[in-house]
């Protein structure tokens, strides 16, 4: 039982321990602010609370935020071309659209 304080926010229990973050996501107030989220957050954070943000996003249906999850994992594994680039076109297509859909200015 958590004994600090701790505020409910969109039926989530946010308590003082939670890292910014992750509360960002939490207290997104739509799928656009959810998409900025996700991509400002880094690959150590994602890696390490990546079920936390799953979790977040099927609770509120937001399947481009799933797949964006998806795609940025697989590339955390994927083997790079010689200038250390992607290999895959999917991985930037996917930033991209994921920009695009947040209004990041791309």
């Amino acid at each position: 039982m958590f004994h600090g304080n701790s505020t409910e926010t969109a039926g989530w229990l946010v308590t003082d321990t939670m890292i910014p973050i992750i509360r960002q996501m939490h207290e997104a107030e739509d799928d656009r602010a959810r998409a900025r989220a996700l991509l400002i957050v880094s690959d150590q954070v994602l890696m390490k609370y990546r079920h936390v943000y799953e979790d977040a996003c099927r609770r509120v249906g937001f399947d481009l935020g799933l797949r964006f999850i998806d795609v940025r994992r697989a590339a955390w594994h994927a083997i790079r071309s010689a200038d250390g680039t992607h290999k895959n076109p999917l991985f930037e297509e996917v930033r991209a659209s994921m920009a695009e859909f947040a209004g990041s200015g791309e």
